[in-house]
């Protein structure tokens, strides 16, 4: 019985062993960074098993990433726009106002992405002004902000808010930069390993590069989306309010006038179109009708010579 069972065992032995030698056999020619990774994580495994000392302590957490007691911080980008209704002769000042607020803070505090104002020359005036804040500074500023508004004479038409949650992309991304830093960890020891042959060498650092240019542009990403969650949008809209004015008693009058004169030009400037475009005619119109006057004169006089023989 005893004999049977070393049997069979030698023979599971044996086909587990045929089974990886194909298998080893069919992906020997593949190149990416699944074969490097088991090379990495084989290299490790050997260098764990053949030192003496204690494994290390694990790392501490990154920066950002979820406590160890399962409270998760959540990671909020805010935007907030705003409508205002201005008098024409307040909404220049108002603006610069607003803009000196945001440059005096800092740029740790507010920064101007986009400022621009629009004068129609009629009276009316637009202007718009795009800011990235600190949420302190955000709330000091909204906080005061109806005040301001009605000491100019304006209001506040519209405004909205809106959030973007972010928590979940940001640990996602993190976790998967941590997981490629350990990868660029285990590459950079096999390349420090002197059995690997040169063909390993060259798969090894290329796949470093493809994992260093990953991890740079996963921090880029992770900088810009908490960038977004530390400074708020906001968005301040300005439309000026044009004042009424009472009509004057001889406002009809004024009008009635002001259309004849417009009727008039308009008349005038027909008239002047008109010749514009038929003068080019002239200069071959006139000809043809002196040709045609010196024609029949000639023939009314030869017709009256003719009667006045025939008489004689």
């Amino acid at each position: 019985m005893t004999i049977r069972i070393w049997l069979a065992t030698a023979l599971a032995a044996l086909t587990l062993s045929a089974c990886e030698d194909a298998t080893r056999h069919e992906d020997g020619n593949r190149a990416g960074i699944g074969g490097v990774a088991e090379m990495a994580d084989d290299f490790a495994v050997g260098r764990s098993r053949a030192a003496s000392a204690p494994s290390p302590s694990p790392p501490p957490p990154a920066p950002g990433s979820a406590p160890a007691d399962g409270v998760v911080e959540r990671l909020i980008a805010y935007r907030y726009d705003y409508r205002f209704e201005t008098p024409a002769d307040t909404t220049p000042g108002l603006v610069e106002r607003h803009q000196n607020a945001c440059t005096q803070a800092g740029a740790q505090q507010c920064q101007i992405v986009s400022a621009n104002i629009y004068d129609d020359g009629r009276g009316s005036i637009s202007a718009s002004v795009q800011l990235r804040a600190s949420p302190a500074w955000v709330e000091t500023f909204r906080s005061g902000l109806e005040a301001e508004l009605e000491t100019a004479g304006g209001r506040i038409q519209n405004q909205s808010q809106s959030a973007d949650d972010l928590t979940s992309a940001i640990y996602d991304m993190e976790a998967r930069l941590e997981a490629k830093r350990v990868l660029r960890t285990r590459l950079i020891s096999l390349l420090e390993r002197e059995t690997a042959s040169v063909e390993e060498l060259v798969q090894v650092e290329r796949e470093l590069a493809n994992v260093q240019g990953e991890i740079e542009g996963a921090e880029a990403q992770i900088r810009v989306m908490r960038g977004r969650v530390s400074m708020s949008a906001l968005g301040l809209n300005y439309a000026s309010r044009v004042e009424p004015v009472s009509p004057g008693a001889f406002d009809p009058l004024t009008s009635a006038l002001t259309n004849v004169f417009r009727e008039l030009a308009a008349g005038l400037a027909n008239v002047i179109t008109f010749i514009a475009g038929f003068a080019p005619w002239l200069l071959v119109i006139v000809p043809l009708f002196w040709l045609l006057s010196r024609w029949l004169r000639g023939l009314f006089k030869a017709r009256r010579e003719a009667k006045t023989a025939k008489a004689d």
